[in-house]
């Protein structure tokens, strides 16, 4: 019986151990099926993440595209309109608002040799 005892014992442990062993399968199989559910997500939510980061790169280009052509419509607006303001200027008939370098009749000089410098000059006596 000794022998029998000893069988018992040791069919006991194992199946003290296969019962262990499956609970602890069991038990971290649920762990495990949740943090690849979670690591499925993730990827799926860093997919999404990529492509309209991706849409957001296009999309910026395509605007950096269409500001630059309209920045070179103004440039040629701007030069058209400064072109129009100079030929518009060119095209006027300035009055004579006073003697210029080039005038006709001599500036009279004072009798002193000096220019007058002051608005207000003080009386000669």
């Amino acid at each position: 019986m000794g022998s029998n005892a000893w069988l018992m014992g040791i069919g006991g442990a194992l199946l003290l151990v296969a019962l262990t062993w499956a609970a602890a399968m069991w038990w971290f199989g649920r762990k495990l099926l949740r943090a690849a559910v979670r690591t499925q997500k993730l990827e799926k939510a860093r997919q999404t993440l990529t492509q309209q980061n991706s849409q957001a790169r296009r999309q910026i280009e395509q605007l950096l595209i269409e500001v630059a052509e309209l920045r070179r419509q103004m440039s040629r607006l701007d030069a058209a309109k400064a072109q129009q303001m100079r030929v518009s200027a060119a095209s006027q008939d300035f009055a004579d608002s006073g003697p210029f370098v080039e005038a006709a009749e001599p500036v009279e000089t004072p009798a002193d040799g000096f220019a007058d410098t002051h608005f207000f000059m003080p009386k000669k006596l």
